[in-house]
């Protein structure tokens, strides 16, 4: 049984056609690891990682590594964002942190991408959350630009993360 979580119908009163969002279930694990591996191509990364078994097993194991959220617009999955929990020791706060979010093209600029961050709110609020917060590529404008329109503000902040064989080397120092 699957959980709304924001039926989508109205956006600010406006009609957005056909799409509702709701929490991903282990049987949607195909259509969100087809959805994650068009973000991957779109975005130039090459293949992903997270297969419909990948996807299965972690976030919906005995310590569910992400929530997910679909959009479906006319039955069909039309978009998807990951999220996983953080906290801002600053506000002392917990929060969302949006790891992904993808939009089928066709699906585009009818308000799915809106439905999907508004539940995504919700989500974060109803479990006792204050924020949501995402990194995102400087050179993906179009993202830049639909964050802003939604009241996000870009903070001055520099991402580095560290994986592979410099993940390991760290793991392995005194």
């Amino acid at each position: 049984m699957s959980q709304n979580v924001g039926a989508a119908s109205t956006t600010g009163g406006h009609p957005v056609g056909g799409h509702h969002v709701r929490l991903a279930t282990p049987e949607d694990a195909e259509a969100a690891a087809a959805l994650i591996a068009s973000l991957c191509l779109e975005d130039g990364l090459g293949r992903t990682a997270l297969t419909p078994e990948r996807f299965r097993a972690d976030g919906f194991g005995p310590l569910p590594l992400f929530r997910a959220l679909l959009a479906e617009r006319d039955g069909r999955p039309a978009g998807i964002v990951l999220l996983t929990h953080g906290y801002d020791s600053v506000s002392a706060t917990p929060g969302l942190v949006l790891e992904d979010l993808y939009v089928e093209p066709l699906a585009r600029r009818h308000g799915v991408g809106t439905a999907l961050m508004a539940a995504a709110a919700r989500l974060a609020r109803d479990e006792g959350g204050h924020w949501l917060a995402w990194h995102m590529r400087r050179t993906n404008v179009r993202g830049q630009l639909f964050y802003r329109a939604l009241g996000a503000d870009q903070e001055d902040v520099v991402l580095m993360s560290l994986a592979d064989e410099a993940f390991t080397a760290l793991v392995n120092r005194g």
